[in-house]
């Protein structure tokens, strides 16, 4: 039996604020790094080493597993795939929620955000003229930051690493760390576990809570927060600001 362990990176200086990051990248916030620290107890506390830890390209995730893995005082193998970087937001990006609701309205804001098949629009090129990505820019594969991806667009990109990366893992009984978004996760989750629309919906994951799935004959079985009380408060504050 296998087990994977999802882990949102801890909340950076754009979640802070409420400001739509996508492919832009960002540092972690104070409030994240001690996310992480936390996250790293309650993992040590439950006992799991992990054999393998996929990461996304992006520093607040690849600094997420710096400092998660300094704190398990842990060293195993760490893989990286632009698969897992964020959602492109399109014309959302480094746009402030609120101002997003003011200016989109709340139908488009709720459809772009939360459903699987809303796609925010393209950015316009004075939009992309005004981002300044404030940390180094992470290895995106082919996808552009102003081109808005929905959901089902993430699901297509994240598939064939979960069909040839991370489904061989656990089913040889490795147990995977995986440190990514919220949008990334959200993609996976849907796609592996196959959730209806509603579902996806209503799904918000917070960061730097650490969430176990067991996998067991080519399935993966009921996933538990490691703090379930805490975690689930966190899930509401993200889903009161409108999602993640």
């Amino acid at each position: 039996m296998g087990t994977l362990m999802l882990l949102r990176h801890g909340e950076t200086t754009f979640n802070a604020a409420r400001v739509f990051t996508g492919l832009l990248d960002a540092p972690l916030a104070p409030t994240g790094e001690a996310q992480v620290e936390v996250a790293a107890d309650l993992l040590r506390a439950e006992g799991l080493v992990p054999d393998l830890v996929w990461q996304s390209t992006m520093l607040r995730a690849s600094r997420t597993t710096e400092l998660l893995l300094g704190h398990l005082a842990m060293d195993p193998e760490v893989r990286s795939t632009w698969r897992l970087v964020e959602r492109a937001y399109g014309c959302l990006t480094n746009v402030s929620k609120h101002d997003a609701r003011e200016r989109f309205g709340e139908e488009a804001f709720f459809t772009w955000r939360r459903t699987l098949n809303g796609r925010p629009p393209a950015a316009s090129p004075e939009q992309v003229a005004g981002w300044h990505d404030p940390a180094p820019v992470a290895d995106r594969g082919p996808l552009d930051a102003g081109i808005g991806e929905s959901l089902s667009d993430v699901m297509l990109r994240v598939e064939p690493w979960w069909t040839d990366e991370l489904e061989p893992a656990l089913a040889a009984g490795q147990t995977v760390f995986l440190v990514a978004h919220g949008n990334t996760l959200r993609a996976l989750a849907a796609l592996v576990a196959g959730m209806t629309d509603e579902q996806v919906e209503r799904l918000n994951i917070p960061a730097g809570h650490p969430l176990v799935v067991p996998w067991s004959d080519g399935r993966l079985g009921t996933a538990r927060y490691l703090d379930s009380d805490a975690a689930h408060v966190a899930a509401a504050m993200v889903a009161a600001e409108g999602g993640t």
